[in-house]
């Protein structure tokens, strides 16, 4: 009988050895995967932000929780697109991989319309009277102050609800950004007596705030042909149909 088992065996030995050979084959295959996911070749050269103007790259990173050196792999785009559309200023956001080392972020900011004193400081608005940033003191104005009023006590992301600024917003978001960077005031002296003063403090008389939308175009047209001719204004008046532009003597 013990002749007999011996071959039983070799046999077992034989059938069994193939399975160990693929098995650490399948292991090393997966090692050298796990090795060259992990190398250099997928980190992360470039973070490319596209799209932004008021909020800076290093913003961008800090909110979106991109660390220096990064493993391409290990960056869930869904998540940095979460963290970036969860800051007010962002409107919309896109997060896509070019391999083999960029990641590119484009953004949709919310476009910052105008500052508005508070109870506090200076409240920061987009076109729907939300507050994007507030700030204790300004150093430069990058869109127009609006003056003669002043809010509460707010907090970001609140919607301000006070007509009159809706109204200066309605204007404003009629401007293009190139018109809109020629304003530094709106003053609202009276519902009926809203002006609004450029950079070189040209006075535009809007009065009331009736044909809104008309006097934004207005705005755009004329500034557009002073710029280009080079003209001496001292004031323009939209309170009439057919507006009235005073040249300086």
């Amino acid at each position: 009988m013990g002749d007999s088992e011996q071959p039983c065996g070799k046999a077992k030995s034989r059938l069994t050895s193939p399975w160990v050979a693929w098995l650490l084959m399948a292991l090393a295959i997966v090692f050298a995967g796990y090795l060259f996911v992990n190398s250099a070749y997928f980190k992360v050269g470039i973070v490319r932000v596209e799209g932004n103007k008021y909020i800076s790259e290093e913003d961008v990173y800090h909110i979106a929780d991109i660390p220096a050196t990064v493993n391409i792999f290990r960056l869930n785009t869904a998540d940095i697109r979460k963290r970036l559309t969860s800051d007010l200023r962002v409107a919309s956001c896109e997060v896509t991989r070019q391999f083999p080392s960029t990641i590119v972020i484009k953004i949709e900011e919310r476009r910052p319309l105008a500052y508005i004193a508070g109870s506090y400081g200076f409240f920061e608005l987009d076109k729907q009277g939300v507050i994007l940033s507030v700030f204790k003191n300004l150093k430069e104005l990058h869109v127009p102050m609006i003056t003669g009023l002043k809010l509460g006590n707010h907090f970001v992301g609140d919607n301000v609800e006070d007509s009159g600024t809706k109204m200066v917003l309605d204007y404003l978001s009629e401007l293009d950004e190139k018109t809109l960077n020629q304003l530094s005031e709106v003053s609202i002296k009276a519902p009926d007596q809203i002006v609004v003063y450029t950079v070189q403090s040209l006075q535009i008389r809007l009065g009331n705030t009736d044909r809104l939308a008309e006097k934004a175009q207005l705005t755009k047209k004329i500034l557009s042909e002073v710029t280009a001719k080079n003209l001496a204004i001292d004031y323009i008046d939209l309170n009439y149909t057919s507006p009235i532009i005073k040249i300086k003597q």
